[in-house]
């Protein structure tokens, strides 16, 4: 006699049948794992539903996020792919820096691009186009244009907010910059102070924000510079749970310090995170671009 399902379990055994034989390749960096399918043509149809059963890490695959990515003609020069990408509760990821960075891994992992040679990507998103390179060792992705929110203010006086984090004993100065999406750089007096602030309470800023904005909390390394690469460490709360937007967080917050400080130089920093590194890049016409290391956790189907 076979066991009546629960209804929890029938409705899992639905969402899986519609997904059934569906192949992905799990990969993880700086903001986590993330789960990819990479499609010739669109065929996949995931729902909100889909989404949250998969990134639900006792029912699903677990994961931070679900990245759909139809892929481009191998014969094209400048390969267009289609992205899409969505949060662990089934909701569109708006940031899309470190989904376009996860489907170039995967691309690499799933033998679609040479491992061992350097390739450019182009992605065609809701958010616009983004481009990529893959290395061997790392993958970049070209944020664009940088900006600041309120430019009279940042420019004049550092800083344009007032932020309060739990930790911290009193308010701190606070610069927005639009890095994609938007984050307000705050910085801390030692690594001590940084690793005291209490990320599971948000932080409050004065004035109050009009959009969704991250809060960053940075700190210079000692040494400030390694071999002509700048150093700096980072914690990151979220615009929302579940933004992943770690990347911009980073060149936001580089850019930010670079400005306090009154450096022009060096070009590229590396920032340390809770879950790795990120490299900033800083080019020239207010462009930033961002560099981190991925790996693959494991190849599944459904």
């Amino acid at each position: 006699m076979t066991a009546p399902q629960s209804t929890s379990q029938a409705h899992q055994h639905r969402l899986r049948q519609t997904l059934v034989d569906a192949p992905f390749v799990k990969i993880t960096g700086p903001t986590g794992d993330w789960i990819v399918f990479s499609e010739p043509t669109k065929t996949s149809n995931l729902t909100p539903e889909h989404i949250a059963w998969l990134c639900n890490r006792s029912s699903g695959v677990g994961a931070v996020g679900v990245v759909l990515m139809t892929a481009a003609s191998p014969s094209a020069q400048y390969p267009v792919s289609d992205l899409e990408a969505w949060k662990s509760d089934g909701t569109p990821a708006i940031d899309l820096i470190e989904a376009a960075r996860a489907a170039t891994y995967a691309l690499a992992a799933l033998q679609r691009i040479p491992d061992s040679e350097t390739s450019h990507h182009v992605f065609k998103a809701a958010t616009g186009i983004i481009t990529t390179v893959y290395t061997p060792t790392y993958v970049g992705v070209d944020i664009g244009q940088w900006s600041y929110a309120e430019p009279d203010t940042a420019i004049a006086a550092g800083s344009d907010a007032l932020v309060m984090a739990a930790g911290l004993t009193d308010p701190r100065p606070g610069l927005s910059i639009r890095t994609q999406s938007l984050h307000i750089t705050i910085a801390v007096e030692s690594l001590d102070e940084l690793e005291s602030i209490d990320l599971t309470q948000s932080p409050s800023v004065e004035p109050s924000v009009r959009e969704p904005t991250g809060v960053n909390f940075v700190v210079p390394q000692d040494p400030l510079t390694i071999e002509g690469m700048g150093q700096l460490a980072l914690r990151h709360h979220p615009a929302v749970p579940g933004n992943l937007e770690l990347g911009s967080a980073a060149a936001a917050a580089t850019i930010a310090f670079q400005l306090w400080a009154g450096l022009t130089q060096p070009h590229i920093w590396n920032v340390s995170t809770l879950h790795g590194d990120i490299v900033v890049q800083l080019h020239e016409d207010r462009r930033v671009s961002t560099f981190a290391a991925l790996s693959t956790v494991f190849f599944g189907r459904l």
